[in-house]
This record gives structure tokens, sequence and C-alpha cells, in this order.
């Protein structure tokens, strides 16, 4: 064995219980209390409250917090697709759940999972008006994503009383993964 070298092991770099991502649409109606409720149960949520400004890219201690972290929430609304940003974010994400072995759990925050997997209503136009400004192959990175993640089953937001019982699916799905 070399001197001096080192086995990269994701599992000793577990900082977070939960990596929250989210438009900011969602923030005060929504993301907020989810935070709340989860912080209460002493869940640790990385919850990235400053918006991309004018970055292109993710930010490093962005990236190190999604690969810190050993579940993904995805609160998926109407506008979420508008920031490339966001995109590359869930793309990001989607590209690590497997490798990682991380859940990612989406909650569908007025929309529907056809409409992120097909990215039609809400979607459409924004894709559309992305494909204006970043190339093919961003944008099928970007399609690619959210076709994933509205396969994957998840939360469908309706009532104040759904908020009650999500801290706690998360949190039985979160402890479901520890214990794997």
């Amino acid at each position: 064995m070399k001197t001096g070298a080192s086995v990269f092991n994701p599992r000793s770099r577990i900082k977070w219980d939960t990596f929250l991502s989210f438009q900011r649409d969602t923030r005060h109606k929504f993301t907020d209390r989810l935070y709340e409720a989860l912080v209460k149960e002493q869940v640790r949520v990385w919850n990235d409250d400053v918006e991309g400004g004018d970055h292109d890219e993710l930010r490093p201690s962005l990236v190190e917090a999604i690969e810190d972290s050993v579940a993904f929430v995805v609160v998926l609304s109407p506008n979420y697709a508008n920031s490339h940003l966001r995109l590359e974010e869930l793309a990001r994400l989607c590209d690590l759940k497997a490798p990682l072995k991380r859940l990612l759990l989406p909650i569908f925050y007025e929309v529907q999972p056809w409409e992120v997997r097909n990215q039609e209503g809400p979607f459409e136009k924004v894709f559309e008006d992305h494909s204006k400004t970043f190339g093919e192959e961003k944008i099928q990175r970007w399609k690619k994503a959210m076709t994933l993640v509205g396969n994957i089953s998840g939360l469908i937001y309706g009532s104040l009383c759904f908020l009650r019982s999500s801290s706690f699916t998360i949190l039985e799905k979160r402890s479901k993964l520890v214990l794997l």
C-alpha cells in the first residue's frame, strides 16, 4: 500500500441528514414549515437560503453539502425550473443518488408528478426559454433529471394536514436508510 494514499469513503463525510432543494416561491408557504418540523425532530437539514445570484454554476459549498447528505428532499413547485441553478442542482442530486446510495424524496407542491416527468404544464415554456440560452446537452441533462424525479414515488402536497405528516414520512424513510 502506498504511503500517504487516502481512500475516499463517502459515509465518513456525512454532515447532514437531509439536503433540502426548493425554489423561493415555496419558502413562506411551505418550505419554512417543513424545515422547522424537521429541525424540531433533530434532523440536520441543509437549507440553502442563498439564491444563486449571478453564478453560472453551483457553488462549491452547495456541492459539498449535497455530497455530505444522507437524503435529498426536493420540493418541486411550478417555478422550480425557472432557475437554471435549481435544475443543475437537481441534476447533481440525480447523478449522486445511485452511486452514493442516497434516498431522493420528491414533494410535488402545486404540480403533478406527470408534469415534472414530462416537463409539461408550468415546465413546458420554461424549458423552451432555457433552450434559447443553454446548449442542448445541458437541456437534456435537466430534462433527464426531471423525468427521473417525476418517476419516483413522492408526496403530493394537498393540505396543511400533509405538513404534519410530512416530517414523519421523511424521518421514517431516513431511518430506514440509516438502518440499511
